[in-house]
Parts: structure tokens; sequence; C-alpha cells
């Protein structure tokens, strides 16, 4: 019975990690062709922060003569100080993605076809666009 009222006073001094809502918007490839938009949960870990949700890309570039293109998929990112790091799958391919931190997050993504394109995205809290986000003051 101890152990019991133990282990309940435990859980209930936890702090617990309320996911809190996100978005992330920017464009992907060398001439900006497709718009990348997404709504994110964050979750703070003890090495940093982590985001994940569904996310849409949308080609914007002037070959986009059969109409709009869009794909959508699963993003997840692992924020730390020295940079993100995460994973964008989408149907039938899953990419990479490496930036460094700043206002924004600019790098690269890499997918099955192996050729890195750029990628320059900013991460937001949903509601509260132009206000400090986890990118800010960096």
């Amino acid at each position: 019975m101890r152990a019991l009222v133990l282990a309940i006073s435990m859980c209930a001094g936890a702090p617990v990690a309320l996911a809190q809502s996100y978005s992330a918007s920017g464009q992907v490839g060398y001439l900006h062709e497709w718009e990348i938009k997404a709504s994110l949960a964050k979750t703070v870990t003890s090495t940093g922060e982590d985001f994940h949700g569904p996310v849409t890309l949308q080609h914007v570039g002037l070959c986009s003569v059969n109409g709009v293109e869009e794909k959508s998929g699963v993003m997840r990112l692992k924020v730390s100080r020295s940079g993100i790091e995460g994973t964008l799958a989408m149907e039938g391919d899953s990419c990479r993605i490496v930036a460094a931190a700043a206002r924004s997050y600019s790098g690269l993504m890499r997918c099955h076809d192996g050729q890195s394109v750029p990628i320059n995205f900013s991460i937001d809290q949903a509601g509260a666009a132009g206000q400090d986000g986890p990118a800010a003051g960096r």
C-alpha cells in the first residue's frame, strides 16, 4: 500500500510534456519551386525540442503546366543548439533534412535519389506568426 501511494505521488508531481501547436513554412528546391507548409506538435525533451506532424508540399514553379502538383506526408524534426535534423516521409519517398539554426533554418534535404536540394523554413507557434518561435534569437 505504501508503495502504491509513493508511486501515485511521484506521477502526480512529475511534469507533464504537453504538445504545443506550431506551423512550419518555407521553400524547397534550387529555385524555391516547392512551397512547404506543416502543422506540427512540439514536445520538449532532455536533448532539445521535437516537432512532428502532417506536411504539404506544393509546386509553385513556372513549370507547372499541368496544374498545381501537391504532395503530402509527415515531418519529424529534432532541434538542438547546433541546428535541426529530421525526416520528411511521403508516399514512395523518405527524405532526410539537415539544417543550421538561425532566424530560420537553412540546409539540405536528401531523398531516395541521393540528390541534395536546398530547404529553407521557419517554425512559429500556431496563431502567432511573426512572434518569437523556436528559431528566433539564434
